[in-house]
């Protein structure tokens, strides 16, 4: 990722000329980064994942409040982090990056999670049926859909939104009509990946995982959280 020289040394990241990634792939030494420069979806991902930063970084925050500021360079901090211990997991690293963007995102930040995103990048193979929901950062588990629905109980149109539940107790909701959602049917397997935990929260609000989800029968994938807002919201 590129920022200016300070930042670069205390995120401890390669600056240089964008290549395929955000930084010189033809200085690529560290795993992380030789792994995102010969994986195409990871160099997108890494891309976004700078510009969403300037973003972030540069938002003025609710009535000029420096916080999201600040906000901004603990996430960019911590995803360092987290890649450096995906190593050369390019699963890992897949899910590292979804979360960075999402974590922007309540920073300050307008880039999305793309479309192409799809959870069963975040895993080696498909694992067993699970009862529960994953609980770390890129843990993902397999379920199957119990119900889909407008964000709003009676909205049968979606024109509020979208949500959909799973066996194992967990939901996503959405205030758009996710097409990967509202083209699901119940009973359909469905691949789910926690790709980032609430951070900044105030005591007692632990509001908005975000999980990346794969309909296994449709191939159709979607990035949201668990909650309308994450802690903090409204």
């Amino acid at each position: 990722m590129r920022f200016a020289p300070f930042l670069a040394f205390c995120l401890a990241v390669s600056a240089g000329p964008a290549a395929a990634a955000s930084f010189d792939c033809t200085r690529a030494s560290a795993l992380e980064e030789v792994a995102i420069c010969r994986n195409d979806k990871l160099s997108a991902l890494d891309v976004l994942v700078d510009r969403a930063y300037g973003e972030a970084h540069k938002a003025p925050g609710a009535a000029g409040d420096p916080t999201d500021k600040a906000h901004a360079l603990a996430d960019a901090r911590s995803f360092n982090a987290r890649k450096q211990r995906c190593g050369a997991d390019v699963a890992c690293l897949m899910a590292a990056h979804v979360g960075a963007l999402e974590d922007l995102a309540v920073d300050g930040s307008t880039v999305a999670v793309p479309a192409w995103v799809a959870a069963t990048d975040m895993t080696a193979g498909v694992p067993p049926e699970s009862k529960a929901m994953p609980v770390r950062e890129g843990e993902c588990a397999l379920s199957r859909i119990t119900g889909i629905g407008g964000r709003l109980e009676g909205d049968t149109t979606f024109s509020s939104g979208a949500s959909v539940d799973f066996a194992n107790g967990g939901s996503q909701v959405s205030y758009d009509k996710v097409p990967g959602i509202v083209t699901s049917r119940r009973g359909d397997p469905v691949l789910i990946c926690l790709t980032a935990l609430p951070k900044h929260c105030p005591p007692g609000d632990d509001r908005g995982r975000n999980f990346t989800s794969t309909n296994l029968r449709t191939g159709k994938s979607w990035s949201e959280g668990d909650a309308e807002h994450r802690c903090g919201g409204a």
